[in-house]
Parts: C-alpha cells; structure tokens; sequence
C-alpha cells in the first residue's frame, strides 16, 4: 500500500483521539463551561456506567467461542507478571529515592488499556472487531490493580494495606464484572430484549469521547517541572523499548490486524490516570506519578501514530 495513504489512515486512527484531548484541555482550562470538578464526576461516570457498557457490549455482540485468542490472553498475562518481576528487580537497583521506587515500577507496567485499547482497535477496525481487546481488558485491568497495590506497598513509604478489602475492591470492578457479564451472556447465546440492548449500545457510544475529553481536562502542565530525568526515561522504556521488544514477539506468534495491535496497545498506552491518585494514597511520589500520566499521554499520540504507520507499511496491520 503507498505509503502516503498508511499516513492518512494512521493519522486518522489517532488525530481524533488527540483532538478530543485537545477539546477537553480548553474547555477545563480555557472556559467556564467545565473545572476539575465536574472532571471527577465525569470520571465515575464514565469508569462505572459508560466503560463497561462498552466493554459488555463489545463482548456481548461477538462471538466469543470462536474470536477468544486464548494464547494471546495467555501470553499477555504472563507477560505482565514477568515484566512486573524484572521491575521490582531492577528499579530498586537503579531509583535511589524509595518513594519513587514503587511508581517507577507502576509507570511502566501500568497502561490506560482499558480507553485506548479497545478506543483506538475500533477506531481503526470497528466495534465487531473488539472482542480481542474487550477480553483483555477484563484480564489485564485486574492484574494493573493488583500489582500495583503490590509495587507501591513493597517498593514505597505506607507498607500497610488491607488485602481483603483491595480484593474486594477489584472484584467488584464494574469493568470487571461488565467482561464477566458479556462473556456469560455471549457463551450462553442470551439475548437481551431490543430495547435493552439499544440503551446499552447507546451509552457504550459515550465512553469513549467522553473519557478523552476527560483525559485532556485532567492535564496540568503546571506539574511537569522537575523529575524530568526519571521520568524521562520512564516514557522512553514504556512507550518506544517495551513495544520494540514485545511487538516482534506478537508477529512471531501469528497474530495480525485487530489481533495484533489488541496486543501491542498492552505495552505502549498511556500510564493509567489511576495510578496517580493510588500513589497520593500511598504515600509514594504523587507529583512524578501525575508527570508520568501526562508525558506518557502527551508522547502516545507520536509513538501510536508511528507504530500502527510502520505496521501498516510492512503489512502486519491492513
């Protein structure tokens, strides 16, 4: 394919994506017609109704019998376990300051999957080919959870948790349970009545260009000065050499288009914004963890872009 036209659709994959960062951005910090306030109720809202609205409907609509990668769900599992484990072995030999150990370890293992991932899968191959990415989702978001919870406890000043409630916590995840619920409901072949399901469908649509405005809305620029070495080469390890070495892994495995950018998106999103309020309440390094999340938002927008034209060039995504 001509490479100018891999441009155009790559731009097209992600520009709006940005764009509605971009909108979100002014209208909290450059009008009246929305504050950090309403940021964080758009938030909730977005994490317990529209989120996993999309994320049910998404599985619900497939057929997952036939379109579950099993050894893709396998190996992104493992991998994250094994990523986890080299971080607590390294970072702590190279990050001096302890109450920056933990969210280092946070920053590069913990994406934004659950927006960008199955946003920009469908974006580029519509909803009917999320199903990949939907699935993942309901693995990946629970083990970020949990290992997080672990890395900022082990590797951070507040040592003290309770396990029980933050099992709880992540048993209850409306994420979680809305990809339990699609998985039951597609296996079982349980339809809901039509009604039922166009309100569904219909709030599914608002997840995700109202997360990203969000996202942008959540940006403070204010907070990038100082710990730019540390995390500098935090963005650097997780956006551009993570991917470089998981993406040839997925290639070699057999995986292409949906399949595979579901896949790669695991390793070069955006730090998850979650992880900055899990650091305050840790007591771990709040303002290197709210640098993380916006230079690592701020440089997706380039790194995703590249990726999915160089795929695209090579023929891995078409």
């Amino acid at each position: 394919m001509d490479a100018s036209l891999n441009l155009i659709l790559s731009f097209n994959v992600i520009a709006p994506l940005f764009f509605l960062m971009v909108i979100g951005y002014v209208l909290v910090h450059g009008t009246k017609l929305a504050d950090k306030e309403l940021c964080s109720k758009a938030n909730a809202l977005v994490f317990k109704v529209f989120l996993p609205c999309m994320l049910f409907k998404n599985i619900y609509q497939s057929d997952i019998k036939t379109q579950m990668k099993g050894e893709l769900c396998l190996f992104a599992a493992g991998s994250l376990l094994v990523l986890f484990l080299l971080l607590c072995f390294i970072v702590p030999r190279i990050v001096k300051q302890e109450n920056q150990q933990g969210v280092v370890i946070q920053g590069i293992f913990r994406s934004n999957y659950v927006i960008f991932g199955v946003a920009v899968v469908e974006s580029m191959y519509g909803s009917e080919n999320t199903v990949t990415a939907a699935i993942l989702s309901a693995i990946l978001v629970p083990m970020y959870n949990l290992l997080a919870v672990i890395a900022l406890s082990v590797f951070g000043e507040k040592r003290e948790h309770d396990w029980k409630k933050v099992i709880g916590n992540i048993v209850k995840n409306p994420l979680i349970l809305a990809s339990v619920l699609g998985i039951l409901f597609s296996c079982a072949s349980i339809r809901l009545p039509q009604a039922v399901e166009t309100t569904v469908s219909d709030l599914a649509k608002l997840a995700t260009p109202i997360a990203f405005l969000i996202l942008g809305g959540d940006f403070d620029f204010s907070k990038v000065k100082g710990n730019l070495k540390t995390a500098g080469w935090v963005i650097f390890v997780k956006m551009i050499a993570l991917p470089a070495v998981m993406i040839p892994i997925i290639i070699s495995m057999g995986y292409r288009n949906a399949e595979l950018l579901s896949a790669l998106l695991a390793y070069q999103t955006p730090v998850a914004v979650s992880s900055y309020i899990m650091a305050q309440q840790a007591g771990a390094d709040e303002q290197l963890a709210g640098q993380l999340v916006v230079f690592s938002s701020a440089a997706s927008v380039v790194t995703l872009f590249v990726t999915i034209f160089l795929l695209r060039q090579l023929g891995y995504l078409l």
